[in-house]
């Protein structure tokens, strides 16, 4: 841990430059920051392009599994989604198993419309991605799938008391 001390906020020696967790959320906010201007242009936005990318891969897709997978929370996924069939790019009807539970589509419009967009947000990766070497790419990807693991099962904290 002593190695860590740099990066641990309670620390003199933390520095918001190089603190790993202000470094993601500002490529984050960045990446996505050019990604709204590409969508946009398409009559899309950030939320849109993530549910259909996650119904790409999952169909059909429980409303909340879709909150969950698409990182949206699930009342703002539902407002979404109902807009988005108003759009005709998704088809969402009660589950067939669960009559509790809503299951979302991709239309053949919605296809079509993530089809056009993905070649368009592609170069915003290889930008955000260059003078990476697949190797360090990997490393990277797996040493945030570990940090998503730790923080899932640390669970809820309860705010200190003062």
């Amino acid at each position: 841990m002593t190695g860590n001390r740099m990066f641990d906020p309670t620390s003199e020696a933390f520095r918001l430059a190089t603190s790993p967790f202000y470094l993601i959320a500002h490529a984050d906010y960045m990446y996505h920051r050019n990604m709204d201007a590409v969508l946009a242009a398409h009559g899309a936005n950030k939320a849109m392009y993530r549910i259909m990318t996650v119904l790409r891969d999952h169909q059909p897709c429980r409303m909340t599994d879709l909150a969950d997978m698409a990182l949206i929370k699930r009342p703002t996924v539902s407002r979404i989604v109902e807009r988005m069939v108003e759009l005709g790019l998704v088809l969402a009807a009660q589950s067939e198993e669960d009559s509790r539970a809503t299951d979302v589509r991709m239309s053949p419009e919605g296809r079509a419309l993530l089809d056009t967009l993905t070649p368009l947000v592609a170069p915003l990766f290889v930008e955000a991605t260059a003078g990476l070497s697949h190797d360090e790419l990997q490393r990277f990807v797996a040493t945030l799938q570990i940090i998503g693991s730790n923080l899932s099962r640390s669970g809820e904290r309860k705010a200190p008391e003062s």
